[in-house]
């Protein structure tokens, strides 16, 4: 029987009895709601499209469309103000007045030249805030820039996102990390969607790819670069990357895309949003399938035999470069009020391939599907959340071909390369935020987490082959943050998060943070963050005792002690802890002249608990495999203090994850936006990091290995709006150079140096409002500089450190690499048609 029944029935039960509860509620009277409408113009009266339009002090709002015309439905009776802002013009604010059953006009003339371009982010303090109010470095992709990109071009906008490694691996697939610290195997960046924590459980890596959010339904995508602890809990240690999608009583209607491209590149995608019941009730449903035949490269593994066994010559289970996506979501929502609450869910199915530090990973079938319930209004925020994750068919290339061999079927030999998992994630969080007026006009948001985990290995590569049960893990986490205005150009930030986990002790990160405003768009601030890494149950529960007959893979929860053949006791490596990052930030953001947003950080890390690598650590042959002098035989101990023997009863050569090391690193991240004028601007990042020292065991240097580039910058010129008017066409076009210069990367078997390389991707829109459509191209990497050719190494230079050829290439579709051992990627080319109609 399912161990994991009992909990999923009362989870779903919680969820039906809360479901039925929201249902029961009195609405809100229906004939106690009115509209309001409009036109957003410019000062020529000519329409502004994409403008936001938002109800002050409320969730409601929407975005005007390319006649400038807006709508807002359902608004209970009252006083309101409405806030517009578009990049370019002065934030207005107007009054409206709500009457039962009627629709109000409210048309709204912006005026350019001294402009608001800071405009409004969420992920720093888990509530709206202006930019410059935000004690972080948090950068906003819009609903507008999401809307009008093309297939899979949006995630290029993470290309301008100030602090953040964005490395193109293929067609569909990117990774991304900020301040230092990569490798193939990457947890170091939270992802969320829709309050929901977004990650595999068993290996901690975000869901990426596996995502079931069309693009057409993302609303916007925050992400915040540095520790994010203090707030999100102890997997945000480098990061946090925040996907919300559209709410379909602010954005209705009707919406399909078709996408084309190069390398049999095909998207399609749709979402319907409607509201109904006077208003009170709204659903929406998107889906997406995705396909492309990738750019291909094929690794080597030792065989059965010995001999080489290439990825791409093992028959029918040789690695698939065709990469495929299905996905979809929907929601029901009820508006009570200035509240929501809303139940959704969504499904994808994956099938490419992925880099681990071992080799790479052919998914096939690849399941990813969520269930949540939210309910919000502007104080009180619940969510309660179910997410499930399943591997399907998916094996490891590198043990296919270690098992590869004619004497057995390809189905039997799939068998003994797969890693079944079945992960699921559990999870409620309960958020209040109000003012304290007697305190200063503190503003204090808190809240409380419970998270349980679930995962099964099916008896295979965790320690439920041992034990016979699922691995399950429980965590309970509350945090709190206060922003105290001290004085009207002065504002005290403190913050604190307690985790408490059933692998290790409890967890506290601190946040704390001046911020200093001389006016109402400059701010200048120093902030301290603790934030902490945990490790995966990949890392303290892997158990495979027969890896091969002599090697043994075991998880780390109780801690090793390694002795000689006398008993001597040579080391000893405790039980795992999480990973200590303590960071100092100073940073600039602020308006100047009017035209000008600058936003800066320098900042000083110091880490410490660094997770090896999987590493030998007692090798009783005396073959000098675990550090020792050659002939020195070692034998590990666990905690219990019993010899750790394989199946057989022979001690083998051990590998393990444990912690070593400490680094300090300084860097600096900066952003700038210039707006020449309301049709015209020009963006630009740049980013440095250096890895000042490190302390780490000779031949352990990998788990302080920086792998991220010292040097990287972007420039940036957007245009749009171009002949926009309610009867002709508007043109838009973006134009990103991105450089990133040559590092050294080391994770695992994937060593090497990736080479400097610039880029320039261009995107093109042409919108054609008498048939509610827009047409989008998308190039990236029009054009490139890069090396000439595979980098090539002396057969002295094991670590591949010092390449023998140096060589640059610059012109059209000419391929480059960005991460080790993953195929050159050359020019992308998009072209698509969207359709919207409210």
């Amino acid at each position: 029987m399912d161990r994991t029944s009992p909990v999923r029935s009362a989870w779903w039960t919680t969820i039906a009895v809360l479901a039925l509860a929201f249902s029961a509620l009195p609405a809100t009277a229906r004939a106690q709601t009115g509209n309001v409408t409009g036109r957003v113009t410019d000062e020529n009266a000519a329409p502004v499209s994409a403008a936001q339009v938002v109800v002050q002090g409320t969730r409601f709002g929407t975005l005007s469309d390319a006649s400038g015309a807006y709508a807002i439905r359902g608004l209970p009776v009252g006083a309101y103000t409405l806030v517009v802002d578009y990049p370019g013009f002065k934030t207005a604010e107007v009054p409206v007045t709500i009457e039962a059953g009627r629709t109000a006009n409210a048309d709204i003339r912006l005026e350019g030249h001294a402009i608001e371009i800071a405009g409004v982010v969420a992920s720093a303090s888990r509530r709206p805030e202006r930019v410059t109010d935000a004690p972080a470095t948090v950068t906003r992709i819009s609903t507008a820039t999401l809307d009008n990109s093309v297939g899979n071009t949006w995630a290029g906008a993470l290309k301008q996102v100030k602090g953040l490694d964005y490395i193109q691996v293929g067609m569909t697939s990117i990774a991304v990390n900020a301040r230092g610290f990569n490798s193939s195997f990457n947890n170091r960046m939270l992802m969320m969607e829709d309050g929901r924590t977004a990650v595999l459980p068993e290996s901690g890596l975000p869901v990426g790819p596996l995502s079931a959010l069309p693009k057409v339904d993302l609303a916007g995508v925050e992400v915040l670069v540095g520790p994010g602890a203090a707030l999100y809990g102890p997997d945000a240690s480098n990061g946090v990357i925040t996907l919300t999608t559209k709410d379909a009583k602010q954005y209705p209607g009707t919406t399909v895309e078709l996408t084309g491209g190069n390398r049999s590149y095909k998207d399609v995608q749709f979402r319907q949003a409607s509201v109904f019941a006077d208003g009170d009730w709204s659903f929406k449903v998107a889906g997406e399938y995705q396909e492309a035949n990738d750019w291909s490269n094929a690794l080597k593994y030792a065989g059965a035999t010995g001999a080489l066994i290439s990825e791409d010559s093992m028959g029918i289970n040789s690695i698939d470069f065709h990469d495929q996506v299905a996905r979809g979501e929907g929601s029901l929502v009820r508006y009570i009020g200035d509240g929501r609450i809303e139940l959704s869910g969504g499904v994808s199915r994956t099938d490419g391939v992925g880099q681990t530090n071992v080799g790479r990973n052919q998914f096939r079938g690849w399941i990813y599907d969520f269930q949540q319930i939210r309910a919000s209004n502007p104080n009180w925020y619940f969510s309660a959340y179910r997410t499930h994750s399943n591997s399907g068919d998916s094996y490891a290339l590198n043990r296919y071909a270690t098992f590869y061999t004619t004497a057995l079927t390809p189905d039997s030999v799939r068998h003994l390369a797969d890693w079944p998992s079945n992960g699921q994630i559990f999870a409620a969080e309960l958020q209040n935020n109000f003012t304290l007026p007697q305190v200063l006009n503190t503003h204090l948001t808190w809240g409380g987490q419970i998270r349980r985990d679930v995962v099964t290995s099916r008896r295979q590569w965790l320690t439920d082959r041992l034990t016979g049960k699922d691995v399950v893990i429980n965590q309970k986490g509350v945090y709190a943050q206060t922003e105290t205005p001290l004085m009207p150009w002065l504002n005290l930030v403190l913050a604190a998060r307690y985790d408490d986990h059933d692998k290790y002790d409890g967890q506290f990160s601190p946040k704390a943070a001046l911020v200093f405003k001389p006016s109402a768009e400059q701010s200048l601030r120093v902030s301290y963050n603790r934030a902490f890494k945990s490790p995966t149950i990949l890392q303290t529960d892997f158990y495979i005792p027969d890896w091969t007959p002599v090697i043994s893979v075991l998880g780390n929860t109780a801690g090793y002690t390694v002795k000689d053949v006398n008993g001597t006791v040579l080391r000893t490596y405790p039980a795992l802890q999480p990973e200590e990052n303590r960071t100092w930030e100073v940073g600039y953001k602020g308006v100047l002249g009017d035209r000008l947003f600058l936003d800066v950080a320098g900042y000083y890390s110091k880490y410490k608990n660094f997770i090896s690598p999987l590493a030998i650590v007692s090798d009783p042959f005396g073959l000098g495999y675990a550090g020792d002098a050659p002939g020195v035989q070692s034998f590990a101990y666990d905690g219990n203090g019993q010899m750790v023997t394989n199946l057989a009863g022979i001690p083998p050569l051990l590998l393990i994850y444990y912690n070593l090391g400490r680094a300090t690193v300084k860097g600096m991240d900066a952003g700038v936006n210039y707006y020449v004028n309301p049709q015209l601007t020009l963006s630009g990042t740049l980013s440095l990091v250096d890895l000042v020292s490190t302390q780490v065991a000779a031949g352990r240097e990998e788990a302080t290995a920086l792998n991220s580039p010292g040097t990287k910058w972007t420039l940036g010129a957007t245009v749009q709006n171009l002949g926009s008017s309610q009867t002709t066409q508007s043109f838009s076009a973006n134009l990103i150079a991105r450089y990133v210069n040559s590092y050294y990367f080391r994770s695992g078997i994937n060593q090497g140096v990736i080479p400097t390389f610039s880029a320039l991707d261009l995107n093109l829109g042409y919108e054609l409002p008498s048939l509610n459509s827009r047409l989008n191209v998308g190039i990236s990497n029009l054009l490139v500089c890069a090396q000439d050719g595979q980098l090539q190494y002396a057969t002295t230079d094991a670590l591949h450190r010092n390449p023998t050829n140096r060589s640059q290439k610059c012109g059209f579709n000419v391929k480059h690499d960005e991460m080790i051992n993953m195929p050159s990627i050359g020019t992308m080319l998009f072209v698509g048609v969207s359709y919207h109609t409210p």
